[in-house]
């Protein structure tokens, strides 16, 4: 640091800030470049990339030479397989309502293996929804018309803003030649941990924001889906940040500023009351897996590859949930299984597992619960049911209240800056 700030000298500025999660934290840097304006852009990098200063200045010169504002971003490669892009550029499903890879792009394709020269789809320009706030370049004209992140904490920020910029008619280009080293989110747990909850607000928000589809289109019934399969699942903590969720955007988006500060102290005390979300590091802190022959339900089972199979697997999931839970799933785990082997599908038909986390550091005694999962389902039903009778009210709602949300005046407020110069 001591080297930075002489290097750096009166460009250096230290900010002191409460924890807003990423979209407070991007969006003070939006409002620190804008109250500055000596920058025409502003640079989005997340706190755990390592960034190539030549892929900075590839984007830079590339927006400056844009014939319109336009927001431009970087790849993201693996930290861990530093050859493997892991996402090259991103879209929103509609129908859906979800992110995904830009037609014909794939996650995780290793360059190691197939060079830029045998991979065809690499040789065309591929369109882009928004682009990852792991690198993103964002004029300061596009700010001034557009406003500043939602105050999402965490999760569909940076999706949010391109479909925002798009529909302003400012695009989104995934430039190659630019990118940073990132972990993927496929190493991570952020779907079953405390993340679930900012997930599935955020995304439910963003779809009332900008969907083109009646009532969603699919996000509806497919945000029940993932609250039933985390249930079938004994993924009750994940299931609860869901219900959660579902029922905060219920209460519209008056809250969402003022809960930055409070949200995430919530959720982590909301998730820790359930077993399924202590984690210990050390398999010698639990009791060791019941012994004995396997049954023939324990066999491993993949993933289910078709609308049937998925239709058997849950129905066999939900016939094991009728059923009294045995006094040995509490005094034993059933099995030990990986993070990649523990798919709803699997943990569906069993009483009670050792789940290790993602990043294998640690594990947790998952315990089905026959009353919890009960009144889990109904709850889920009965949010997500309000839900879709009241979406155009609701949708109506948040577009309304949409400019305040990112705007200014609500950002500084919440961030406690003076109106005139930003400071604290």
């Amino acid at each position: 640091f001591e080297t930075a700030r002489a290097a750096l000298g009166d460009r250096l500025r230290v900010l002191h800030q409460a924890n807003l999660g990423g979209s407070g934290g991007f969006s003070r840097a939006m409002i620190e470049t804008l109250d500055r304006d000596r920058s025409e852009h502003v640079l989005l990098l997340d706190d755990d990339v390592v960034a190539e200063p030549e892929g900075i200045a590839r984007a830079v010169a590339f927006s400056r030479h844009a014939t319109r504002p336009t927001v431009v971003g970087g790849h993201m490669f693996s930290m861990h397989e530093r050859s493997v892009l892991h996402a090259f550029s991103e879209v929103v499903r509609p129908w859906q309502f979800r992110w995904a890879p830009a037609a014909p792009s794939v996650h995780d394709h290793d360059l190691g293996r197939w060079n830029l020269r045998s991979t065809p789809w690499m040789h065309r320009r591929i369109h882009a929804d928004y682009t990852g706030w792991w690198m993103c370049l964002i004029p300061t004209t596009v700010l001034r018309d557009i406003g500043l992140s939602m105050p999402f904490f965490i999760k569909w920020d940076d999706a949010e803003f391109g479909l925002r910029a798009g529909a302003a008619g400012y695009p989104t280009v995934s430039l190659p030649g630019a990118a940073v080293w990132h972990v993927p989110w496929t190493d991570k747990d952020d779907s079953v941990d405390w993340q679930a909850y900012f997930h599935a607000r955020n995304r439910l928000v963003a779809a009332l924001l900008h969907s083109r589809y009646e009532r969603g289109g699919r996000l509806v019934r497919e945000s029940l889906a993932i609250s039933v399969k985390h249930l079938l699942a004994m993924q009750y903590s994940a299931a609860a940040l869901r219900l959660k969720a579902v029922e905060d955007v219920l209460a519209g988006p008056g809250g969402l500023h003022a809960s930055l500060p409070a949200r995430l102290g919530e959720v982590r005390a909301l998730r820790a009351v359930h077993v399924d979300a202590q984690v210990s590091p050390d398999a010698d802190d639990f009791v060791p897996v019941r012994p004995g022959r396997p049954r023939r339900r324990e066999a491993d089972t993949g993933r289910p590859v078709s609308r049937l199979a998925t239709v058997r697997a849950a129905a066999s999931g939900i016939l094991h949930q009728s059923r009294q839970v045995p006094s040995s799933a509490t005094d034993r785990p059933e099995r030990e299984l990986a993070s990649v082997d523990a798919g709803w599908w699997t943990l569906a038909t069993l009483d009670s597992a050792l789940v290790a986390t993602a990043d294998g550091t640690g594990l947790a005694w998952m315990r089905r619960d026959r009353s919890v999962a009960a009144t889990g389902f109904a709850d889920a039903v009965r949010a997500h049911r309000e839900l879709l009778l009241r979406w155009r009210e609701l949708s109506a709602e948040y577009r309304d209240a949409a400019p305040s949300l990112a705007g200014e005046v609500s950002w500084r407020r919440t961030l406690g800056l003076d109106a005139r110069d930003g400071s604290t």
